[in-house]
């Protein structure tokens, strides 16, 4: 999938990228979500590069794919916001945020909230996020 996304990047698809990692941890603070295929791009440079990744405050839509990363934890006071995208054409779209879903959140993404319009938002906080995946990890306590 990588290439597939370098590629489309390369063509100028992906317009609104988060800067790379310099420093661990990476911390991805207040994240409104995007373009899907650039958090796509985004989140496969942060799975190569391996570091601690720390999500923080908010982050809704597409922001959403970064929690199921291996390195990522969610800070404790971090809500977490889903609606259905606005665009949905063959495999592109909610089945493409699904693809990163686990357990609990991807059922209740498929049963409800990709049929939340994309101008709403439906906000849960983390501690509940984790309820449903439990893979999903809170960040220790030292470093909120």
């Amino acid at each position: 999938m990588f290439s597939w996304l370098a590629l489309a990047c390369a063509l100028g698809a992906c317009t609104d990228r988060r800067p790379p990692p310099t420093t661990e941890p990476y911390v991805i603070r207040r994240d409104g979500g995007g373009q899907l295929i650039s958090a796509e791009a985004d989140r496969a440079m942060l799975a190569a590069w391996g570091g601690r990744v720390e999500i923080r405050n908010h982050c809704n839509s597409a922001c959403v794919i970064f929690i199921s990363l291996p390195n990522a934890c969610l800070g404790h006071k971090t809500m977490i916001g889903f609606h259905g995208s606005n665009v949905n054409v063959g495999p592109i779209g909610n089945p493409q945020m699904a693809r990163y879903m686990r357990g609990g959140i991807k059922r209740k993404f498929l049963e409800e909230w990709q049929y939340i319009p994309h101008t709403e938002i439906h906000r849960i906080t983390a501690q509940e996020f984790v309820a449903l995946d439990p893979r999903a990890k809170i960040c220790e306590r030292g470093r909120n």
